[in-house]
């Protein structure tokens, strides 16, 4: 029976485990080992080590599985929670601007309105009631009724 050497590095590369693991697996199979001139622990491996290396693997199939689900879950909700934190910025950011521009509105409002009341004295025209040919807009009837006081909406 041939023996190879090899350290305790190169046994967990090739069986695919750490040093610890290669380190325990060595006890546990009783192999001799020996410290060289070098400092580094050489272990003699018997030619029939093909029996270790497929009756203990480093991680099962189940498991493995189960990591890759759990891996592919957690991509597939990072994606997600990036792309609804997108869309929150820029719902936030249209708002703020229909915000903005809702300011600037009822400024321009306000000041047609005071353009449009006659000074205190002066008499007014009769005004003719003005004939509507189109439906109202709900904004419109709405603006009415927050500043001119007139009935609810229907």
């Amino acid at each position: 029976m041939t023996r190879q050497r090899c350290t305790y590095q190169e046994l967990a590369e090739q069986w695919g485990i750490t040093v610890p693991a290669a380190k325990q697996r060595v006890r546990r199979a009783g192999w001799k080992r020996g410290r060289g001139n070098d400092g580094i622990v050489r272990v003699l491996v018997p030619e029939d080590t093909e029996r270790i290396e497929t009756t203990v693997s480093p991680i099962r199939a189940s498991e493995n599985q189960a990591l890759e689900t759990l891996r592919d879950t957690v991509e597939n909700l990072t994606g997600v929670t990036i792309k609804q934190a997108q869309r929150i910025e820029d719902l936030t950011t249209a708002l703020l601007d229909s915000q903005e521009q809702n300011a600037v509105l009822r400024e321009r409002l306000a000041t047609l309105a005071a353009q449009k009341t006659p000074p205190p004295g002066a008499q007014s025209l009769p005004q003719k009631p003005i004939a509507q040919s189109r439906p109202q807009s709900l904004i419109g009837r709405v603006l009415r009724v927050l500043y001119k006081g007139d009935t609810p909406l229907r």
